[in-house]
């Protein structure tokens, strides 16, 4: 994405619109319109499955009707029928009276038989042996001969074929026939010799009225078991008949196959129309809120670009220059905080330049205030000299640790190992000892791996100053100070005991609560105010898991222990970047 950041706010607002709008209008259309044609297309298949299988029902209806007007005259036991049969089995014209009534008496069962199918606009005839017709329905002579294309297709027909109605096409020209004939032969119950022929026969024009459903995009085809054509209707608009919804039905008694096509195009044609209206509406206002959001996001950068030009004479020096508020909008009260924003500038710019000065005359003060430790120390060096030479040992060595300890007090910013905090505490304690007139024994044992460990300075000095303040108040016979550093699970911990008075238990756990900081301070400055202090010290250095903490040492007087987070093996790990207060 960072190409986005070559073009300007408004622009990227633009984008973001665009895409935020755009691809999922464009998304949801797509797949609006395949939900729509889908489903579409499902409703139309399962109309088409359903109209097919109503025309199915329809034509199973009329081969029910044939297969009983087949049964009821190839298989009668009426004796006049059978005996009209045999007389006029051979007959080719009306030879005598008898062929006359034997003729009528078939002629009356085929009118019976013709009511009953009228709907169907059945013909139905028998042929007799010598392929005279002997019984028809149609204007078809009685005695005629059957045409001869009749009687190439009928001669297709198994004699042997006795109890099943056997299918043949008739057609006189064309690929659709005229007549689709249901045969079934007539034989003689005495000898079983065949009398005729019964023939009939499904007329074109049947089909063509039953496939026509009203609906010109639809193709309706009937195709027999050998797959030939028995009927067809195909539409005014059915011509493309790419990838088409095809319904089929099965008509079990003939093993027919009626077969339904709509082509997708003409589908897809009324969804396209109706999406392309939509679209086009949706584009319309599309089109007007990029024009309106063009229009808008140059008249919100206007004020912008003023405010970046704004910046610029600012930064160029110019700092009386301000943007002129205008009405009481989002970008009038940014114009009115940014005006605000120069005047803070302009006085903290003005803060910083007095205290910039105020800093120097500070430094000049520091660089002459140097002057008098050094010379304080250059002074008890000398009477540090004059001592020794004159054989005062006692009182030069006190002044060597006075020196020690005003060397450590003027470099108090600076972090010191633990091993030189140690022997500055030593000074600390000699000059103590002198001061107090006590001879108080010092001692420090550090555990491998701590001695180069860095601690801020004089952060033990406030324990040891206790001790011999408060501890050693009753003045012991032999007052003693021990220090123990060791490393614990990342943890630096500094004991530091003493054998003087010590603190009753209950004082112990008071002045416990009050170093972790669970009881507030008492108004007594004079009673442990160094060792809250250095505690406070603590935690601001090293956080929450530093602490110190006091016990009653078994040997008599007080155990104060530091524990504080070792970050290495050279430092210990401080949030203070090592400044002391």
């Amino acid at each position: 994405m960072h190409w986005m950041n070559r073009f300007s706010y408004h622009r990227k607002l633009q984008f973001s619109f665009l895409t935020l709008i755009l691809l999922p209008f464009a998304a949801v259309t797509f797949w609006s319109y395949l939900s729509v044609r889908q489903n579409v297309s499902d409703k139309i298949l399962r109309t088409n499955e359903e109209t097919i299988t109503v025309i199915a029902n329809q034509i199973e209806k009329t081969i029910d009707n044939i297969s009983f007007a087949s049964l009821y005259l190839s298989e009668t036991y009426d004796p006049e029928v059978l005996n009209s049969l045999r007389y006029l089995t051979n007959a080719e014209s009306f030879g005598d009276y008898k062929s006359y009534i034997h003729q009528a008496k078939l002629k009356s069962i085929g009118g019976i038989l013709t009511i009953q199918a009228l709907d169907a606009d059945l013909e139905i005839m028998i042929v007799n042996r010598n392929n005279r017709i002997i019984m028809g329905n149609l204007d078809r002579p009685v005695f005629s001969k059957v045409p001869d294309a009749f009687l190439r297709e009928s001669g297709r027909l198994s004699l042997g074929e006795e109890t099943v109605l056997q299918w043949f096409p008739y057609r006189e020209s064309g690929s659709v026939p005229e007549y689709y004939y249901a045969a079934r032969f007539i034989f003689d119950t005495r000898n079983h010799e065949k009398l005729g022929t019964l023939f009939i026969g499904i007329p074109r024009h049947y089909f063509e009225n039953l496939l026509d459903t009203g609906n010109a995009s639809v193709i309706l085809s009937l195709t027999d078991s050998a797959g030939e054509m028995i009927a067809m209707h195909r539409g005014s608009e059915a011509v493309n008949r790419k990838e088409p919804l095809r319904s089929e039905v099965r008509i079990e008694r003939t093993n027919w196959l009626l077969a339904s096509e709509l082509p997708r195009s003409s589908i897809d044609s009324h969804i396209n129309r109706e999406f392309l209206v939509s679209i086009s509406v949706v584009g319309v206002f599309f089109a007007a809120f990029v024009v309106l959001s063009i229009f808008w996001a140059g008249y919100m950068n206007k004020p912008i670009s003023l405010l970046r030009a704004s910046v610029k004479q600012y930064v160029g020096g110019n700092r009386g220059i301000r943007i002129p508020v205008k009405g009481k909008d989002e970008v009038a009260m940014l114009s009115a905080a940014f005006n605000q924003m120069l005047e803070d500038i302009n006085q903290l710019l003005h803060q910083v330049e007095s205290e910039q000065e105020e800093k120097r005359r500070l430094e000049l003060r520091a660089l002459s205030a140097q002057i008098r430790p050094h010379f304080l120390l250059n002074t008890l060096n000398s009477i540090k000299v004059n001592l020794l030479m004159a054989g005062d040992t006692v009182h030069g060595e006190m002044i060597d640790a006075l020196m020690k300890l005003q060397r450590a007090y003027v470099h108090a910013d600076r972090p010191i190992q633990l091993v030189e905090e140690c022997a500055i505490l030593g000074s600390y304690v000699q000059v103590m000892q002198i001061r107090n007139r006590l001879d108080i024994a010092f001692h420090y044992r550090l555990e491998p791996g701590t001695e180069g460990l860095e601690l801020p300075r004089l952060l033990l000095q406030p324990v040891v100053e206790n001790a011999i303040g408060h501890g050693f108040s009753a003045r012991p016979e032999h007052p003693r100070i021990d220090l123990e550093a060791r490393l614990d699970g990342g943890m630096l911990e500094i004991a530091i005991s003493d054998n003087g008075r010590g603190m009753a238990e209950e004082a112990i756990k008071r002045l416990g609560r009050r170093l972790s900081g669970a009881e507030p301070e008492q108004p007594q400055p004079e009673k442990g105010v160094g060792l809250l202090n250095t505690a406070r010290r603590l935690q601001v250095l090293y956080g929450y898991r530093s602490r110190l903490t006091a016990a009653a040492n078994p040997g008599g007087g007080m155990i104060f222990t530091f524990h504080i987070p070792v970050k290495g093996s050279k430092e210990v790990s401080s949030h203070d970047d090592g400044h002391v207060d």
